[in-house]
């Protein structure tokens, strides 16, 4: 199933290349480099996109505005970019798209979802997502204020270095990635446009424990039989 999400992951790559360069006389330069349709191209592209994929989802992710009101705010970290994928799957406005697209389970640390990671490399090979690593500490995953979470790693060694191998990547739309997401975020509703925003600037910059927490308060037991920091996360 994953290797046919793969497969499904690179041929929607291959049709947002192409179409951006299809249309690429489209977009005008607006403040603070966001770009966005010309008003005499906006009519005829009013509808051409609809969003389908992960992928759609992503990009719309990482293009919207944040708690700082900037276009294109990158996120921290893969346990954070998955949670808020998580909350966008519950959410009335996205959760078709991204319930058809990633299939969420148990795993240590709560929803998990494997497509995600194939969306996010078929992304970074055609440029459109980039990342930047920094070597993970003991002293801090994803963000500092993890203690609870270190001191499982202390009764879970196996855990501790598995986790540690992985660096923290922070993850943004390149400029190409940047024209593409404009397109698709042009022909979101205003009310998607708002909780984009809303769910960016809330969990974006929310400390990890404290947004491990609300979703697991929030996910079905289901999604957490399989935690190993349940308790830690939830204090019961």
């Amino acid at each position: 199933m994953i290797e046919e999400h793969s497969l499904e992951s690179s041929k929607r790559t291959d049709s947002l290349i192409n179409r951006n360069k299809d249309d690429a006389s489209i977009f005008e330069a607006k403040p603070r480099g966001e770009l966005s349709m010309s008003n005499a191209n906006r009519e005829n592209h009013e509808n051409a996109w609809n969003l389908e994929s992960g992928l759609d989802i992503l990009m719309l992710l990482l293009y919207s505005e944040g708690k700082t009101g900037k276009i294109g705010e990158p996120i921290e970290g893969i346990t954070r970019l998955d949670k808020i994928m998580y909350i966008l799957s519950q959410s009335k406005e996205f959760s078709p798209v991204v319930q058809e697209n990633y299939e969420f389970q148990a795993d240590n640390f709560g929803p998990f979802a494997p497509e995600l990671f194939d969306d996010i490399q078929a992304l970074k090979q055609e440029c459109i997502i980039e990342t930047s690593s920094e070597k993970r500490t003991k002293n801090k995953i994803d963000t500092a204020d993890e203690e609870s979470v270190e001191r499982v790693f202390e009764e879970e060694p196996d855990m501790q270095v598995s986790w540690k191998k992985y660096p923290l990547e922070t993850y943004k739309l390149t400029e190409l990635g940047m024209r593409i997401a404009a397109q698709l975020y042009n022909n979101l509703t205003q009310s998607q446009r708002e909780e984009l925003k809303r769910v960016k600037g809330t969990f974006g910059e929310m400390s990890l424990k404290n947004l491990l927490y609300y979703v697991y308060s929030k996910a079905p037991s289901s999604m957490l039989e399989k935690s190993k920091i349940k308790k830690e996360v939830l204090g019961h």
